[in-house]
């Protein structure tokens, strides 16, 4: 039997059971498991039978995952809230009982067991952060359009959560990311503001259902509609971004921000960092110009002031693939510029 432990302090503690004879199988599931930080369960590995019903008879398991082979109807006497089948032949094995594709990546497998607990359990238990670093934000907004916005704050992301859990989050009103990444996606933004303002208990697992994955940066998917957002204030933002600090141990939070988004300047005024990139040529100029004037006139001047501006250079070469920013002369100027900013000069050099 295996054991791991998440780093997040699961405050009513959850055991998460996986039971499958096929060794190989489960010691690469067990790896992948084993190098997320931040999966809210136990975890107990099983292969044999002898060693599974003892435990499962005398411990609670909240929720057991189980190969087709090894399920049997006497698994369903024991007192196990949430039992999921993981299918290997397709079959249906209990109409009554969750199947999920066995050979598939683990992170897909996990974000469907989270999926579903999320939408079954009844009490999914209280998560808290236990890291001693705060979570940053980092606001990326310009009046000024096709600059390079957003492949900026994907590069800078994925350089980031090369030493930080990084979460990325897009409020374009079109950012077209699934089709640049050749991804459907099954939930967005807007889901989990839902799950937020209705059910705020879950929201920890809700996230860990939705979080895909680009370069090796968190992101959630951005609204596939963005009127649906249409609805949510600046401060309703603002609170969200604190309980995911609360609930998770991201130390960065990165926000592709645009004029779609409700109250944008109250969710700016939020933000640890600002950077807004600028181009030298006339329009972008008087862009730049009438949208600092708005703000001072608006009594809004702290972000102007908390604000760096990044005017970049014409680059060569950049990667045509979202997963290969961090190699482009795009990534070799954030680490050259924007990090000695962020973190200081002596501290970034060791990045």
């Amino acid at each position: 039997m295996l054991t791991q432990k998440q780093k997040g302090e699961l405050l009513d503690k959850r055991i998460l059971a996986i039971f499958d004879g096929e060794e190989s199988y489960v010691y690469r599931l067990m790896d992948f498991i084993s190098n997320k930080e931040d999966i809210p369960f136990e975890v107990h590995v099983f292969t044999r039978e002898d060693k599974f019903f003892p435990y499962a008879e005398k411990e609670e398991i909240e929720c057991l995952l189980i190969s087709e082979n090894a399920y049997q109807k006497k698994i369903e006497k024991l007192k196990i809230p949430h039992i999921i089948i993981l299918s290997e032949n397709g079959n249906i094995l209990n109409k009554t009982l969750c199947h999920i594709n066995k050979y598939q990546s683990g992170e897909n497998i996990i974000r469907e067991v989270m999926e579903y607990y999320t939408q079954k359990a009844q009490d999914a238990g209280t998560v808290l952060r236990t890291g001693s670093r705060n979570m940053s934000i980092i606001g990326v907004y310009t009046p000024v359009g096709r600059c390079l916005q957003t492949t900026f704050s994907l590069t800078l992301g994925q350089m980031l959560a090369r030493h930080y859990k990084t979460l990325y989050l897009n409020f374009e009103a079109y950012s077209g990311l699934g089709r640049m990444l050749n991804r459907e996606f099954k939930s967005d933004i807007s889901d989990l503001a839902y799950y937020f303002s209705c059910a705020r208990e879950k929201l920890f697992y809700q996230m860990k259902s939705m979080i895909e994955t680009v370069g090796g940066l968190d992101f959630i998917p951005p609204a596939d509609v963005y009127q649906s957002l249409g609805g949510i204030r600046g401060t309703g933002w603002v609170d969200l971004f604190r309980e995911i600090e609360k609930v998770t141990e991201y130390e960065f939070l990165i926000l592709d921000l645009s004029d779609s988004l409700l109250d944008l300047w109250e969710v700016l005024k939020n933000c640890d960092h600002i950077y807004t990139i600028v181009r030298e040529d006339p329009l972008a100029t008087a862009k730049i110009e009438q949208y600092e004037k708005a703000l001072e006139s608006m009594q809004y001047g702290d972000i102007a002031s908390k604000t760096r501006k990044w005017e970049l250079p014409v680059f060569r070469k950049l990667p045509l693939q979202f997963e290969e920013l961090t190699y482009g002369d795009l990534a070799g100027y954030i680490k050259k510029e924007v990090f000695p900013d962020l973190f200081g000069a002596e501290q970034s050099a060791c990045r």
